[in-house]
């Protein structure tokens, strides 16, 4: 009677989690969620042109999201690519979602050269879709054409070499000032320049916003990897300063990003309606107190990374929605 009820209630058996399949494994290589660090931007930029010159061109701004998308995408597998290849993603211990890559490749499951094939046929796709914009804004005989092509060359070559040789930009502890260039001046100024063929001061200003935040993103996302970054062989600026210090960068950054839409409100390059993405204060302060407490233990700082990555994109959607109360309430 006793073996019968020990039958009875025991716990049945837990079967281990199934291995991703290889369309899975692609599927997880692209990174998509990460794409709000380029889409928000973008559009962002686009809203503004409208608030601020009255232009909207549907068939531009359908082109600018998908090229910048196309682009980050052929970002994030160029990263994972050339990670493998130089051992940092072996050398990855923790277990923190947000750090160490796609880690796709670790399976052993995907080409290499058929992933670094994926990330080159995004990445022509981009490119291709930049030089048309150029052409359907006037050409490289107009300012904005020229312009543009500036912005795009700078975005193609963070892109490649960020951690792709023979630069190397991540390797040389200058790779998070380049990203936060190319997700938050380049991506906001390009999109402002392909509907309205300029630059404005308050784009500037919203750009940095959105840069400064983007850069918060990768920065908290480096503390997990630092080790084996180092390891590696890639130094970052993270690494190079060290977790005590990365905090107060860290800290800084955000601080930075607030301040951005209040000057500018003061200086008259933006309706006051931006402001609205200061109400995300709560989430930078707890944010910002988990990364102190945190700093060091890599599960520990989840909450600090998912919130980072929450944090810009409220901010980035309440700028947005700033602006959109502006148009349809001009003030």
């Amino acid at each position: 009677m006793g073996r019968l009820n020990e039958t009875a209630t025991a716990a049945p058996a837990v079967s281990p989690p199934a291995e991703p399949t290889t369309t899975q494994l692609w599927l997880l290589s692209l990174r998509a969620p990460f794409l709000i660090a380029s889409v928000i931007p973008a559009t962002l930029g686009i809203v503004l042109a409208y608030q601020q010159a009255g232009v909207f061109d549907g068939l531009l701004a359908a082109l600018t999201l998908v090229g910048i998308a196309c682009i980050h995408l052929a970002n994030n597998m160029m990263n994972d690519n050339f990670d493998f290849r130089s051992g940092a993603d072996q050398a990855v211990e923790h277990k923190n979602p947000f750090a160490g890559g796609s880690r796709v490749l670790l399976s052993g499951k995907l080409s290499l050269r058929a992933h670094l094939a994926v990330a080159s046929t995004f990445l022509a796709a981009g490119t291709a879709i930049g030089l048309l914009l150029v052409f359907l804004i006037g050409g490289l005989g107009t300012p904005a054409g020229q312009l543009l092509l500036l912005i795009g060359a700078v975005g193609f070559g963070t892109a490649v070499f960020y951690v792709g040789p023979p630069l190397r930009l991540a390797h040389l502890g200058v790779g998070e000032v380049a990203v936060g260039l190319s997700f938050g001046p380049l991506i906001v100024l390009g999109s402002y320049v392909v509907q309205a063929g300029v630059v404005t001061l308050g784009a500037v200003w919203l750009s940095l916003a959105m840069g400064l935040l983007i850069t918060a993103i990768l920065w908290i996302n480096e503390f997990p990897d630092a080790p084996s970054d180092i390891k590696a062989g890639k130094r970052t600026g993270m690494a190079r300063l060290g977790l005590e210090r990365s905090v107060r960068v860290f800290e800084g950054l955000i601080a930075a990003a607030f301040v951005c839409p209040v000057a500018a409100w003061l200086l008259g390059s933006a309706p006051y309606t931006v402001m609205a993405a200061l109400v995300t204060a709560p989430i930078a302060m707890k944010v910002a107190r988990t990364a102190r407490a945190h700093y060091n233990d890599p599960m520990a700082l989840i909450p600090a990374n998912g919130g980072t990555i929450l944090l810009t994109a409220l901010f980035g959607v309440l700028l947005i929605a700033g602006l959109a109360v502006a148009i349809v309430v001009p003030l």
